[in-house]
């Protein structure tokens, strides 16, 4: 399903909302799915953007992803995001377009 998608946090920590009123979303198709191999070496619940419209790039994929909220025309999914090979908490607010 197509969605604007804004991350929530930097490196684990939240964005201020003054700040996070001017973070662009990526605008992609987001797939969430059940996968035997992550990082962690188990299985795992991931979150991944596909097909990304214009000159965005890919956000890295969500491991251990939760849905935290759900509406009518969006959701708050949570997961670990790893940068570099740290893990990070994060957050991502998907709306559909």
């Amino acid at each position: 399903m197509h969605f604007d998608i804004r991350r929530l946090r930097f490196k684990g920590k939240s964005i201020e909302d003054r700040k996070l009123r001017n973070v662009q979303p990526i605008r992609g198709d987001l797939y969430i799915r059940m996968a035997n191999n992550s990082p962690m070496d188990r299985p795992s619940l991931i979150a991944e953007t596909l097909k990304t419209t214009g000159d965005t790039k890919t956000l890295p994929p969500l491991y251990d992803v939760q849905i935290h909220g759900m509406a009518t025309l969006g959701m708050v999914i949570t997961g670990i995001e790893i940068i570099d090979g740290v893990a990070y908490a994060q957050s991502w607010h998907c709306r559909v377009e």
